[in-house]
């Protein structure tokens, strides 16, 4: 009978589990990937992440399953250039978001073994300081259409 009684405790616990393995309330919208020429090595994605949890969050890296190395940019005016620079963490405080937008901060996916075409859709993951992902999937097009009038810049 004990062993009857914990078997279905930990049953009904088995769901709480998981949940609270989930990074802590991150969620991500609006998630695409830039769709180019046949040929390029490499090609940039772009979200909104916000932090709904109670507690801060930091972004510290990112992956693909296009991409051998997905890293976090941003662009940076030095000496009056554009310049790409790698991101090292992206801290998210309760109710802070981060948009990941063509001239800004984006993702950069390296490394494809081919690039996706419109009509695709590609996993992104965000990884969280303590070894904790979120994922999305995120469809592939040819530009930002009406959310963003910025070109992305090649690397």
């Amino acid at each position: 009978m004990k062993k009857l009684l914990i078997a279905a405790l930990a049953s009904s616990l088995a769901p709480l589990a998981s949940f609270a393995a989930d990074p802590a309330g991150l969620s991500l919208q609006g998630a695409w990937v830039r769709a180019l020429p046949p040929g390029q090595p490499n090609t940039a994605a772009y979200l909104t992440a916000t932090n709904n949890g109670p507690a801060a969050v930091t972004i510290v890296g990112a992956c693909s399953d296009i991409a051998d190395v997905t890293q976090i940019h941003t662009t940076r005016e030095v000496d009056g250039l554009q310049r790409m620079e790698r991101v090292g963490e992206l801290p998210l405080a309760p109710g802070q978001s981060a948009t990941f937008a063509p001239g800004g901060t984006h993702l950069m996916l390296m490394g494809l073994a081919r690039m996706p075409v419109p009509g695709d859709r590609v996993q992104l993951c965000l990884e969280l300081a303590g070894d904790e992902q979120v994922c999305t999937l995120a469809d592939v097009r040819k530009d930002a259409g009406d959310e963003q009038s910025h070109e992305h810049h090649q690397h």
